[in-house]
């Protein structure tokens, strides 16, 4: 049994389940980039570090600490949009949307908070910033009835989505308790016509944004998490298989590759219920413009001490390391944009290995160890609670860790594809 760990900001919660899998062929080529695409007389291509069409712009960024919800505004988020002024070395913010933000009704879109944030990173700051959109998928608290906040109501109200645990309530599945939700949750987009309707959301998002100079790249939260919430609580859902849940990321890979043909895509690619398909996962993107993103990530000196073992399949394969497989190093190959979450820098999670670990050592291990394009590190004031109480150290404060990485350049920043 291997114990999987999900993407969480407030909450943390693991995954042990053993399935059988069997392993998987990498196919694809490396996708020829396409034309470049100006507006208003600014180009997505260009960048200095890549001459190409592809928009580039690597290097450090803010990560939000917070999800904009269905009915959430900017105003959730102003104080870190705030604490971007006078930080010419942090390229911009990667932001946290949840489906239910961004679509209220069947293929009604609202995009006015994305909107506004790129208004303010284009000129509240005397240079220029970038935006990173992070779609959310899960439900970190027990679904309300007719919570749309996290996924779109009218999903939740056809049985053309598949069951629930609940009855009455479709296309979701994750934690209950004598037939109500009772903890984390998440779409079922596993399933093709759930999956459908993801696929036309992020097909609306890349016509209005691929074409935006500052929208730097659009990122899918980590795959462990659907996993999780379709088999970790009995009953699992009969929907569910590692195989089916991989079928369903290339489709929506593909499609969303095709939709942001100027913009860099990046999954974060943790686990499943079995390596094999992490493992495999990895190497199709490395072959289809996909670039490599993660949950959390170790310092050096919890690398060097404690080796690699304890780091997503996802991640061990794109270091060559994986345990099943083509042992691969597939850094050259995929842009790797990498997360610092409050609990790499704050609280007590992983004191086992060595945690938390300084900023300093962290960009050690981004240089050293994966070799990021891009570090998205998350804002922290010093007043967030932290598992085990400790309070949060002086260097992992936003005010201290800016200056502290923007004089740390990353240093494998050049573009990964052919241009």
């Amino acid at each position: 049994m291997q114990v999987k760990r999900v993407f969480r900001f407030t909450v943390s919660a693991t995954l042990g389940i053993c399935v059988s899998a069997a392993a998987l062929a990498t196919t694809g080529n490396t996708p020829l980039p396409p034309s470049p695409v100006c507006i208003n007389n600014q180009c997505t291509g260009g960048s200095s570090n890549t001459g190409g069409p592809i928009k580039w712009n690597p290097g450090h960024y803010m990560n939000s600490n917070s999800v904009l919800l269905g009915g959430s505004t900017v105003g959730k988020i102003q104080g870190e949009l705030n604490d971007l002024n006078n930080q010419d070395a942090i390229q911009g913010i990667r932001i946290n949307i949840t489906w239910g933000a961004l679509e209220s009704g069947q293929g009604t879109y609202t995009f006015d908070v994305i909107d506004n944030i790129l208004n303010q990173l284009k000129t509240s700051f005397n240079k220029q910033k970038h935006l990173v959109i992070y779609v959310w998928l899960y439900g970190q608290t027990p679904l309300r009835s007719n919570d749309a906040r996290t996924m779109p109501l009218y999903l939740q109200q056809s049985a053309a989505y598949g069951n629930s645990p609940v009855s009455g309530s479709y296309g979701w599945w994750g934690q209950t308790t004598n037939g109500t939700p009772s903890g984390m949750w998440a779409p079922a987009i596993y399933y093709a016509p759930v999956m459908d309707r993801l696929i036309a959301l992020v097909q609306a998002l890349g016509a209005r944004y691929d074409g935006d100079p500052n929208v730097e790249a659009i990122e899918f939260q980590e795959n462990a998490t659907i996993a999780q919430a379709a088999t970790a609580f009995p009953p699992a859902d009969p929907n569910y298989s590692d195989s089916g849940w991989y079928t369903q990321l290339q489709r929506l890979l593909s499609a969303t590759a095709a939709a942001w043909p100027h913009t860099s895509v990046v999954m974060d690619n943790s686990w499943f219920d079995r390596p094999p398909y992490a493992v495999n996962l990895t190497q199709w993107m490395a072959n289809n413009r996909i670039g490599q993103g993660t949950a959390d990530t170790w310092g050096e000196s919890g690398i060097d001490q404690y080796g690699t073992s304890h780091l997503s399949d996802g991640i061990k394969a794109l270091l060559g390391l994986n345990s099943t497989g083509p042992q691969i190093d597939l850094r050259p190959r995929m842009a790797r944009m990498m997360a610092i979450e409050g609990f790499d820098i704050a609280g007590n999670y992983f004191q086992n290995y060595g945690g938390p670990w300084t900023p300093a050592d962290i960009v050690t291990a981004l240089n050293q160890t994966y070799h990021a394009s891009h570090a998205f590190w998350t804002r922290l004031t010093g007043k967030e609670a932290t598992r085990g109480g400790a309070p949060v150290p002086d260097a992992a404060i936003w005010k201290n860790l800016a200056p502290t990485v923007s004089a740390r350049p990353l240093t494998h920043t050049e573009y990964p594809y052919a241009q």
